[in-house]
């Protein structure tokens, strides 16, 4: 417990996954509560969870649960803990966040699963279009932000470019290392591409929108 900014700094020469590493910087058996932000889950995702937790030595007695907010989930799993710890029910608590977006195909995911809902009732409930709605995928959404505002796709792709640019400049200076402890081979965000160019990424094919996106 205790102000963020006067947490201790992760050791960067060393692997959070060791178990005899001093790259923890509390004894796992001190934490007392789990919550992991997940949103394109398999049944088991619970399970998968709590076997991760066993295996990092953090004790049986430590509880475990998920949570989904959507693309807010990871920070809905910090809240939950926050929430615990501010209202004393724990003292150490970790908040979590885990995703595999590439094993899920989000453009057909309706399709493939579709909910298991009263069509019935859905379709003819007071509110009909708006819950219909949720069948809308967030690529076709983005999509349709993008037809309403006018976003020309040359702007959108030239925003992205500069944002790697930053990204990329931000990580040479070291400046994410703070908050990445590293585990395994990985110490830092493999997501940033430094070469990447506005006319590279005009030759990227859309994937929601074929005809015009």
């Amino acid at each position: 417990r205790g102000p963020p900014q006067k947490a201790p700094q992760p050791r960067h020469d060393q692997d959070a996954t060791d178990p005899a590493s001093s790259a923890y910087l509390i004894p796992p058996s001190d934490v007392q509560d789990i919550c992991v932000g997940n949103v394109l889950s398999p049944p088991t995702s619970a399970v998968s969870f709590r076997m991760a937790a066993l295996s990092a030595d953090i004790p049986h007695t430590t509880s475990l649960s998920t949570t989904n907010r959507q693309c807010s989930s990871g920070l809905q799993a910090i809240a939950n803990i926050a929430h615990a710890i501010q209202s004393g029910s724990i003292s150490i608590g970790i908040g979590a966040g885990v995703e595999s977006m590439s094993s899920d195909p989000m453009h057909e995911l309706y399709d493939k699963f579709p909910p298991q809902v009263d069509w019935d009732v859905v379709q003819n409930c007071r509110h009909s279009r708006d819950a219909m709605g949720c069948l809308i995928p967030m690529g076709v959404t983005s999509e349709n932000v993008s037809k309403k505002y006018r976003l020309d796709r040359s702007a959108l792709d030239r925003f992205a470019a500069e944002s790697h640019r930053k990204a990329a400049r931000a990580q040479s200076l070291g400046k994410f290392r703070a908050e990445i402890t590293p585990v395994g081979d990985v110490s830092r965000d493999d997501g940033i591409r430094p070469d990447t160019t506005a006319e590279t990424l005009s030759k990227l094919k859309p994937v929601f929108d074929k005809a015009e996106g």
